[in-house]
């Protein structure tokens, strides 16, 4: 059997509810206020009626006083029901910008784990190029291998193609770690002191 209003509204202070459960007690809260309100204004009309007997009157107002009791306690409920709500949203937002920024760091370290593989790639793609240029050098610039695996076709070498930019002309390679030298990249490949 689920506890009475003012039961419930004790037991609020206690648990830590979510900003939807203070909502909907809140909405309990204002509609039992209104019904106080009502009972209120109905007890005043009875007990301001000429017509009502004194024994009624005596009734009518107590009732009227202890609508008016129970409003103003169902005020402060509003008030202090409010501010639970507000630090409940204020928890509710902190642990999403936290689980947020607990995907983020777990994303991070796999890219982190994941770029490891950049120094072999790096070094791969460096000797393929290194082995380009070199073959770039006995074969006519008809021929070259780039332009053949790429399908390039005979414009391409003549006409710059921001589409279809040339790789040993494009392509640059950062080291992944410093190695003590004064040259940060892999490729282009520069004689130390040429930068």
């Amino acid at each position: 059997m689920k506890p009475d209003l003012e039961t419930r509204i004790a037991d609020a202070f206690g648990a830590e509810l979510s900003s939807k459960q203070l909502s909907d007690l809140l909405a309990e809260v204002a509609q039992a206020d209104r019904d106080a309100q009502t009972a209120s204004e109905k007890a005043r009309e009875t007990a301001l009626d000429p017509a009502t007997r004194a024994e009624a009157v005596a009734q009518a107002r107590k009732d009227m006083e202890d609508a008016d009791f129970r409003r103003r306690r169902l005020e402060r409920a509003t008030a202090k029901l409010t501010e639970l709500k507000t630090q409940a949203v204020q928890r509710e937002q902190k642990a999403i910008r936290d689980a947020a920024r607990a995907a983020a760091i777990e994303a991070r370290d796999q890219v982190a784990k994941d770029l490891i593989e950049y120094e072999e790639l790096s070094v791969k793609i460096t000797n393929l190029l290194i082995r380009l240029k070199a073959s770039n050098d006995q074969v006519s610039p008809q021929e070259t291998a780039e332009a053949i695996a790429r399908q390039a076709g005979d414009r391409w070498l003549v006409n710059v193609d921001d589409t279809l930019p040339k790789l040993l002309e494009t392509v640059r390679l950062p080291k992944f770690r410093r190695d003590g030298s004064n040259i940060g990249y892999l490729w282009p490949q520069r004689m130390p002191g040429a930068w």
